[in-house]
């Protein structure tokens, strides 16, 4: 049987990528301003969070690790934060390098298929 994917209206969505939703237990760590984030949800041009730490500024340097299958990738970039939400933060990707934009979406198509490879074990 097929998955049901929903992939949410255009309109309702700031970024313009599809948005994985983020277990605890996933591969993927983040760091804004050298803080570490707690990730809500990532696509390939940004992610939501939410920190402890005050973030006045709109710009700030970021950091993601994650595994794809055995390989460690780190990417480095700038953090553009375009709104808040009670204690979500959103943010685009800005000086993000195409290779690293193909990384993370790897990541993300490799995380789905994890996720559905799981939920099929449980059945």
């Amino acid at each position: 049987m097929k998955p049901k994917i929903h992939i949410p209206d255009i309109a309702d969505s700031g970024r313009r990528a599809y948005r994985l939703q983020i277990d605890t237990d996933a591969p993927l760590r983040a760091q804004v301003n050298g803080e570490p984030v707690n990730i809500a949800n990532l696509s390939a041009t940004g992610i939501a969070f939410t920190t402890e730490s005050l973030l006045t500024l709109q710009y700030y340097p970021a950091r993601l690790k994650f595994r794809t299958g055995k390989q460690i990738h780190r990417v480095d970039c700038t953090l553009r934060l375009i709104r808040k939400s009670g204690t979500l933060w959103c943010g685009d990707f800005s000086g993000l390098l195409p290779r690293d934009q193909r990384l993370l979406s790897e990541f993300i198509t490799w995380y789905q298929a994890e996720q559905i490879r799981n939920r099929n074990k449980k059945m």
